[in-house]
């Protein structure tokens, strides 16, 4: 009698054996503290930022700038969740678990598909979190002080700027998962990623003016204000800011799609 045939997974099992792996991983938990700590630093440091203002004359108020963690604190936060997006795919790599994992499901595109899911849940949840208590914490914080230290005259006007944040942790993110299909790297993935979200970011000022104001606004961090339509000095409109965050997403996922459909692991 012939041996009865294996049932293939279907869609739904893959994704759920994928959250699984992630929320197993003792390193998710770790970059999750992380960013929880760096959360509490980034609202130590804005509460310094309030403690100076008050202690300034009004002339030197007026050239504050404003207290606002979408800034001080989500950028970082936002490396931390792309770095747990990188770890997805690369820890697969470096353990060998990959070549399981494709016995498994052997479509390739399936298995990152499952992937892109999973992380895409954790990560906008993460943002959420975050840019939700760290604005709601600056909001407190804030009290009643005017612009430009208090970029929000209503409370509920720094909701469009959580949004934005969360979403622009969701893109880090998902680059940072087709980055490691793509780079199989856990080491190079997390520098690329540092790149994007800190360091080109920060050189970006030392163009001159015409050139940086082009470049800063096409960078994933200086994108959330810009979804959320706040006032800024950035150049595009929301939906011109979420097209090249869409961009950032589909061109990095389907160089990691390529990637892993085309080399042996």
């Amino acid at each position: 009698m012939p041996p009865a045939r294996e049932r293939a997974l279907s869609p739904k099992d893959v994704v759920a054996a994928e959250w699984l792996k992630l929320r197993t991983m003792r390193s998710a938990w770790w970059i999750w503290a992380g960013a929880a700590t760096y959360t509490l630093v980034g609202l130590a440091v804005i509460m310094m930022h309030i403690g100076s203002y008050d202690q300034a004359s009004p002339q030197e108020r007026a050239s504050f700038d404003s207290a606002d963690p979408a800034v001080a604190v989500m950028p970082i936060v936002a490396f931390f969740i792309g770095c747990l997006g990188a770890l997805a795919i690369t820890t697969e790599f470096s353990t060998g678990s990959i070549a399981p994992s494709l016995v498994a499901v052997p479509r390739r595109v399936t298995l990152l598909a499952a992937k892109t899911v999973v992380v895409a849940c954790v990560a906008f949840a993460s943002g959420v979190l975050f840019a939700g208590l760290s604005q709601l914490a600056a909001l407190l914080l804030l009290g009643d002080r005017p612009p430009p230290v208090n970029p929000w005259p209503h409370w509920s006007d720094a909701i469009p700027t959580a949004a934005g944040t969360a979403f622009t942790t969701l893109v880090t993110a998902l680059v940072a998962l087709g980055l490691g299909a793509l780079l199989r790297s856990a080491a190079a993935t997390v520098a690329v990623i540092g790149a994007l979200t800190v360091v080109v970011p920060s050189l970006a000022h030392l163009l001159p003016e015409a050139l940086h104001l082009r470049v800063a606004s096409v960078l994933i961090p200086n994108l959330a204000p810009q979804v959320a339509g706040a006032e800024s000095a950035y150049l595009l409109s929301p939906p011109v800011a979420i097209a090249v965050l869409t961009c950032y997403t589909v061109v990095a996922l389907a160089a990691g799609a390529l990637g892993l459909s085309r080399r042996d692991v």
